[in-house]
């Protein structure tokens, strides 16, 4: 992954482009209240608040921590979401995406988080890929069990929930997990 900031990759329908203050328009529009229900951060109440998330995005690629990417549309550059590998300098780097209300159910979320994961695979040292999701956020489930990543559950075989606070006073993060190792090297 070098010259991570000048990473753009096609996949059959994307482009995936790292984040800059153009894309700030689209992102602030299309994370909707609706869209973000069940993800962090919670959706932006202003647009500083997006200009902000890709200052930050920036430098965390600037830091080499975090690819922070734009996801448009293969044939016609259309905005479809972002996505993201975060804490790319751990042992257990985790993938991120937020798809536009109207690209739901295209599998293009799918798209990019199995290049992300073989990218991954490809470049990053790691024991796994963390993949954090709301029990009740069924979309994004979807993509995770859709790329045979395994769900974390206890000794019972139920599911491993964990209750975190989020920046949005009052909100609760029900998480489950789902991981992906490292496959060796051949």
């Amino acid at each position: 992954m070098k010259h991570i900031k000048n990473l753009i990759i096609e996949t059959e329908r994307l482009v995936l482009v790292p984040i800059t203050m153009a894309h700030a328009g689209p992102i602030f529009k299309e994370f909707t209240p609706e869209i973000t229900a069940l993800m962090y951060p919670k959706s932006p109440d202003h647009i500083s608040e997006t200009e902000k998330f890709i200052t930050e995005s920036i430098e965390k690629m600037d830091q080499w921590t975090n690819y922070q990417a734009t996801i448009l549309d293969k044939d016609n550059g259309e905005f479809i979401g972002c996505c993201g590998l975060h804490k790319i300098d751990t042992t257990a780097p985790e993938p991120g995406i937020r798809i536009r209300k109207s690209a739901h159910g295209k599998k293009l979320g799918r798209e990019a988080v199995q290049w992300l994961t073989d990218r991954a695979q490809e470049n990053l040292e790691f024991n796994y890929l963390f993949y954090p999701v709301d029990k009740d956020n069924i979309p994004s489930r979807k993509i995770a069990e859709s790329l045979w990543w395994i769900l974390q559950v206890d000794a019972d075989g139920n599911e491993i929930v964990t209750i975190c606070d989020t920046a949005d006073p009052g909100r609760k993060f029900n998480g489950v997990e789902y991981r992906v190792y490292k496959k060796a090297s051949t």
